[in-house]
């Protein structure tokens, strides 16, 4: 959800607007032709940043989200010697002293994002933060394809499509299943297909899949409902002559709360629908596979490992239970910084862009600028 609002800003932004008007050959007459080279090189820098965005949000959003989503913490017992007598006086105690034990929890890898991407390169290399990213890859043009195909069946609408994205989800839950073990397990030579589960696993992972694919309809769903409770104005629907500076704060104070809104359906619908999915899929991981990060393969003693008689698989209901508070604001705390990088990252990109035009178009660029500000 945080990716997707990220991408509406992007498209939504004024700054944007007025540089499509300003390169707008059927607006612009002050400029002259555009040139060729420049056409290229801005060509190649959409291209450029498309694709590090694909590897950022990649790495953000289900990388270390995943990973996040899975470990538990270790704990490690130190062992302080015994507290020598202040003074001679004081008489000792007719036992000895034993020395103090104390339990000390370590601090989570995926606690901060640099710690967790240099974890991963020291267990898999350079290029660990596309860990997966074959599966992943694999995944989404199914589930398009998929999805497409359930069109075909039936007509096109807006309960049709909730009921399409649950479907693909759920048929497609084994690759989504493979891809979870792949990005959690360590190095090993296990193939692609023997990281797909079986029909008997495809039942326990359908019904979380399904749900995951749900959660963004109904996010959007909710966040439109509280826009249209907030009133929210629309672009041009009051002239400059009207706006007060109350009116202006009262506004700044709608977008504010729809920005809670947003964060509070991330944290209390979309965190737990995925992590009960990577839970689940994690329970599926074989035992003789280890994991990148520290794992409780028991869910806080809700699983019977299947060395010792039990399924070794974790419920619905049961994966999200055995996620401590700690792993759960730890999986929100990410998405937020990951937002935040990426709100950074389109900056960026929207100041480079500036000035490559600044250096195509020259001197032209300033009344191109104001000449698309003034058909506003």
């Amino acid at each position: 959800m945080l990716d997707f609002a990220v991408r509406r800003g992007l498209e939504h932004a004024g700054g944007l607007h007025v540089l499509k008007r300003a390169i707008s050959n059927e607006h612009d007459k002050v400029s002259g032709e555009f040139p060729v080279w420049g056409i290229i090189l801005l060509v190649l820098t959409a291209i450029a940043f498309f694709v590090f965005l694909i590897v950022v949000e990649y790495a953000l959003q289900y990388l270390i989200a995943t990973l996040a989503a899975i470990e538990t913490p270790n704990a490690a017992i130190t062992i302080s010697a015994p507290k020598e007598a202040a003074t001679g006086e004081e008489k000792e105690g007719l036992l000895e002293t034993s020395p103090e034990a104390t339990l000390v929890h370590e601090k989570p890898i995926t606690s901060s994002i640099r710690a967790t991407l240099k974890h991963l390169r020291a267990e898999s290399g350079r290029r660990a933060h596309l860990k997966g990213f074959g599966y992943h890859f694999l995944y989404s043009m199914v589930v398009s394809q998929v999805t497409n195909l359930f069109f075909l069946i039936v007509p096109a609408n807006l309960f049709t499509a909730v009921v399409g994205a649950a479907v693909a989800g759920a048929v497609c839950a084994p690759l989504h299943a493979a891809w979870t073990n792949k990005v959690i397990s360590k190095h090993s030579n296990v193939t692609f297909w023997q990281r797909i589960p079986n029909r008997s696993s495809w039942k326990i992972v359908a019904l979380p899949a399904a749900v995951v694919a749900l959660v963004p309809y109904l996010q959007i769903a909710l966040i439109f409902v509280f826009a249209q409770f907030l009133n929210l104005p629309t672009v041009g629907e009051q002239s400059r002559s009207t706006v007060t500076l109350a009116g202006v704060a009262w506004h700044l104070f709608k977008f504010i709360a729809l920005v809670f809104a947003v964060a509070a359906t991330t944290l209390f619908l979309y965190i737990p629908a995925m992590a009960t999915l990577v839970r689940t899929e994690a329970s599926l991981l074989s035992e003789d596979q280890d994991t990148v990060v520290p794992f409780d393969r028991t869910f806080a003693g809700k699983v019977v490992p299947k060395s010792l008689g039990g399924t070794g698989v974790v419920r619905f209901v049961d994966a999200w239970k055995s996620f401590d508070g700690e792993g759960r604001r730890r999986v929100f705390k990410h998405f937020v910084k990951s937002f935040f990088v990426e709100i950074f990252m389109v900056i960026v990109i929207f100041h480079v862009f500036l000035l490559e035009l600044l250096v195509i178009m020259g001197t032209s660029f300033g009344p191109a600028v104001k000449q698309a500000v003034g058909h506003n």
